[in-house]
């Protein structure tokens, strides 16, 4: 296997293992966040007081979609791993006599 084929094909299973795994544990952690600001002393309610159950839904819905990002950009990166690693393996079977 040519050093540029070794390469690719490394970057391509780094990619396919660790793009997804980051994003997932960032998302996880943007949840988190986002259960965090249900609490009542962080919207500013006092004690026996009812939360504002509109101001709440609308940060933790803020939060979430905010923590799709590192979601979608994990499968990104996931994906292209993946076509990294089809493209490799194509080209180190798929070569012709001719290249060595």
């Amino acid at each position: 296997m040519k050093a540029k084929t070794r390469k690719l094909l490394i970057t391509g299973v780094a990619l396919l293992i660790f793009g997804p795994a980051l994003g997932y544990v960032l998302w996880f952690a943007g949840m988190f966040y986002s259960i965090q600001t249900l609490a009542p002393p962080a919207q500013g309610t006092p004690p026996g007081m009812f939360p504002d159950i509109g101001h709440m839904f609308s940060s933790m819905l803020r939060w979430m979609f905010a923590s799709f990002i590192p979601l979608l950009l994990g499968m990104l990166a996931g994906a292209s791993g993946f076509f990294l690693i089809i493209y490799s393996l194509i080209t180190h079977f798929c070569k012709t006599k001719d290249e060595g």
